[in-house]
């Protein structure tokens, strides 16, 4: 009966925790990610230039999905109204299909350290840094 209390309290403990936010990440080892997963694909810094295959991140915290105002975003991505923020970012990099069936990323991070890493460094850009939204 106390394995059986035991586990019952460990698996409510385990459900609890995979509803919770993400856990904190460090930004410092968030930008070596985003150096080794995501830049070949993404830019994360303020420049004039478009990134080579996927929309601008700087800013990507607290932005409208989809209106980044110059890429060309897949339909699904322009219609998903989601706003971006550290929960649905997490689900987002572990399986970006779950969250917008028809997105275009080509990457899934599997590692729940990584994604709370990568999450501290795009969180980290200064507000003045973001780009405006899209105008309706």
């Amino acid at each position: 009966m106390k394995t059986v209390s035991l586990l019952t309290a460990a698996l409510s403990l385990w459900a609890f925790t995979a509803a919770a936010d993400p856990a904190p990440g460090d930004a410092v080892r968030g930008a070596a990610v985003f150096k080794a997963q995501c830049a070949a694909c993404h830019f994360a810094k303020e420049t004039d230039k478009s990134p080579p295959i996927g929309p601008q991140l700087l800013g990507v915290v607290g932005r409208k999905a989809g209106s980044w105002d110059h890429f060309a975003y897949t339909p699904a991505m322009k219609k998903a109204g989601h706003v971006w923020d550290a929960k649905l970012l997490d689900r987002y990099l572990e399986n970006p299909y779950s969250v917008v069936p028809g997105a275009a990323m080509g990457l899934l991070v599997p590692s729940p350290s990584h994604r709370a890493d990568l999450i501290a460094y795009l969180s980290s850009n200064p507000a003045e840094l973001k780009q405006p939204e899209r105008a309706q």
